[in-house]
């Protein structure tokens, strides 16, 4: 029996020494291939890409090795054994459910099948109880990495709700994460294994760093109750059809259930009764520099007022080199925001905004959630920003 402390140490060896070996790129390879997927989204409805897909790609790396540490600690502390054989099934069918819908790469959908076809026909022969758990402590540790990094490729969207527009969020993080378990050869004996976790949401309701809080805490909560299930299954026979019917279902009805909370609730990002409100600010541009954040009310710059787009659009097409900002601030009230150009003028200020009008404006119409939501498709228009 190890201790947590050995647990630990074991962990971070084993994990570290993941990165040598191919499959663990293969792996890589998906998620970026994810991420090239989310930078063309970008590159569609902003015209740049916010981050590089390398870059997320990379971060995508750490966090996932983090979490991978994490898991392993747990699944060596509590001696948890499976077969190796079973992801043999389990893997395969993730990678083609994914090609349905990113998120269906998630273990809880073909790890939940695999084992339900194991308990009703027999085939393949898998441990049920080892899969389930490790699919609890997976999704333990996607909440975390949903907690820290959730919200990082955020993506910013716009829809029309009851003649109005709505700004929001559509939120995609992938982590290729190597773990440790211990496998069923006689003697148990540890092994590396490798999952791709992911956590797709959109939000029009919440800012993007309290949805993914919200959700973290329920997919806490659920792999919480689908481990309790998988040791209750050790004993009680009836536990594993309980726990393999859960794990998908459960899933499924947290994403459906984010979306009917998104449907019932008015959105925070719309047109302010006075100025022009922020969306989404972009990296490395003036309006960062500015200190400028999502929610933001612009209520004149250089003492011109603006009441909406074409007011911004028209400070900035003399160019100026000065921009001296009246925002009203969620956090500070009202403040004075500047920025002064030592070389050249000032032609765009790198924020996209929320219009009053539905022209020239990337509109996504609502979707059905859950695996209807798959056949749906968005109508893509270039989102203009200044």
């Amino acid at each position: 029996m190890y201790s947590l402390v050995e647990a630990f140490y074991y962990s971070i060896f084993s994990v570290l020494t993941s990165i040598k070996y191919p499959y663990f790129w293969l792996i890589i390879f998906i998620v970026f291939i994810q991420y090239y997927k989310i930078g063309k989204m970008e590159k569609t409805t902003l015209g740049i890409n916010k981050r590089s897909p390398l870059l997320n790609t990379f971060e995508a790396i750490l966090y996932g090795l983090f979490a991978g540490i994490l898991g392993s600690s747990i699944f060596i502390y509590l001696r948890v054994i499976i077969d190796s054989k079973d992801f043999l099934f389990i893997l395969p069918l993730a990678l083609f459910l994914s090609m349905l819908h990113p998120r269906f790469v998630c273990f809880s959908y073909s790890g939940g099948i695999v084992s339900l076809i194991s308990l009703l026909l027999g085939w393949p022969q898998v441990n049920v109880t080892g899969i389930m758990f490790v699919v609890g402590v997976l999704h333990l540790v996607e909440s975390v990495l949903v907690l820290l990094d959730g919200s990082r490729t955020r993506v910013p969207v716009l829809m029309e709700r009851k003649g109005e527009v709505i700004g929001g969020f559509s939120i995609n993080s992938f982590w290729p994460v190597p773990f440790i378990v211990f496998v069923n050869r006689g003697i148990p004996y540890p092994i590396l294994l490798y999952a791709i976790l992911g956590y797709g949401d959109f939000t029009l309701s919440n800012f993007p760093k309290k949805k993914v809080r919200e959700s973290a805490s329920l997919l806490f909560t659920f792999s919480i109750i689908l481990i309790v299930l998988s040791v209750l299954s050790i004993y009680y026979n009836l536990f594993k059809y309980i726990a393999v019917i859960f794990a998908p279902l459960a899933h499924e009805i947290i994403i459906c259930l984010s979306k009917y909370k998104e449907k019932g609730k008015s959105g925070i990002l719309t047109n302010p009764i006075a100025g022009l409100k922020i969306l989404d600010v972009l990296p490395n541009t003036v309006g960062e520099k500015m200190g400028l954040d999502t929610g933001d009310i612009i209520l004149s710059i250089n003492g011109k007022r603006i009441v909406n787009k074409k007011d911004l659009d028209h400070i900035i097409y003399y160019r100026p080199k000065i921009i001296s900002a009246k925002i009203f601030s969620l956090k500070k009230g009202i403040v004075i925001k500047e920025f002064i150009s030592k070389d050249e003028a000032i032609d765009n200020l790198g924020i996209i905004v929320i219009p009053s009008e539905t022209e020239d404006s990337f509109m996504v119409e609502d979707s059905m959630p859950g695996i209807i939501g798959v056949l749906n498709k968005f109508y893509k228009r270039k989102l203009n920003f200044k």
